[in-house]
């Protein structure tokens, strides 16, 4: 019977070694990493193109940090867009391969003129995805990548790659720190009000400043909403170059100032004959002209007017 002992023993060991295995998932195959669709910072992303499902392209290069459009036009840009989608792109995942070396993409439902992203980089190099069709199991799309594979990526990140140029563009006019803000200035074609402040700072520290509009003593609530209200007017329409206007009539002036050494800002808004529902407005030191609904700009125009008479 002794010489059994050491058997038994050793029988035992295995045994529970086979079954500290099994917890630690030690005979279970692991699944493989997910790849990435892109593996490239944003540094060493230089421009990219995206071509949508109309076929019309907006195309983006970086020179020093700065972003700017280069298709179809020059238009200001929203950086908040710009950085989404470079966050974006960097974390799609890429699911199997589908086929590798592939000669016919179409059955795929892959097109050589839409639903594609160009993408370079600083080294020069050139990547290429064409997006196609839902797969089978309605949550993914298949993706040409390089021209080199089919694999797939999940259906609901297309909404924040394929964007056009109108995603991109800055479509605010007007854009100051309100924590500088001193003054707003508003000369209209039915109304003019003025908002001054008595404080060094402007509408972020409400304990230092006191506010008066037309002269009267107004609330900090009231000249921060006065701010806002004009800062989140946006382009109803597509931004014309400023040079474009034809014999533009003058709509209103809109003067800013800022800080201590008070600063100015001043913003022009034009009407033209043949559009008489529009105003747009040309920031200073800039070429473009954004569309803003005339009214729009009447209630804000009214909306200081008749603060300035109800006072505090």
């Amino acid at each position: 019977m002794r010489k059994w002992i050491p058997t038994v023993l050793l029988l035992v060991v295995l045994g529970a070694g086979i079954i500290y295995a099994k917890s630690q998932n030690f005979f279970r195959e692991q699944a493989p990493a997910a790849r990435q669709l892109v593996q490239l910072t944003q540094e060493n992303i230089m421009s990219f193109a995206i071509t949508g499902k109309d076929g019309k392209s907006v195309e983006l290069e970086q020179h020093d940090g700065q972003w700017s459009m280069s298709k179809p036009r020059t238009y200001p840009l929203n950086q908040y867009t710009i950085d989404n989608w470079l966050a974006a792109i960097q974390n799609v995942k890429l699911g199997e391969v589908v086929e590798s070396s592939p000669t016919d993409v179409a059955k795929y439902g892959i097109s050589a003129t839409h639903d594609q992203i160009e993408i370079k980089t600083k080294k020069g190099d050139v990547r290429t995805f064409a997006f196609g069709e839902t797969l089978p199991s309605g949550d993914a799309v298949y993706v040409l990548s390089d021209k080199k594979e089919i694999a797939s990526v999940p259906i609901d990140t297309l909404s924040g790659l394929l964007l056009g140029a109108d995603d991109f563009i800055d479509t605010t006019p007007f854009d100051w720190d309100d924590t500088k803000l001193s003054g707003i200035e508003w000369e209209g074609q039915n109304s003019s009000w003025m908002l001054k402040s008595s404080g060094n700072s402007g509408t972020g520290d409400s304990a230092s400043t006191s506010w008066t509009l037309n002269g009267k003593s107004v609330a900090n609530d009231t000249a921060t909403s006065l701010s806002q209200q004009i800062k989140n007017l946006a382009s109803s329409q597509a931004l014309r170059k400023a040079s474009e206007l034809s014999k533009p009539v003058h709509r209103f002036t809109l003067s800013i100032s800022l800080g201590k050494d008070d600063s100015q800002l001043v913003y022009q808004g034009w009407t033209l004959n043949d559009d008489p529902d529009t105003v747009w407005v040309v920031p200073p030191q800039s070429n473009w002209a954004y569309g803003l609904s005339v009214s729009d700009v009447n209630r804000t125009e009214q909306n200081g007017h008749d603060q300035a008479q109800t006072g505090k």
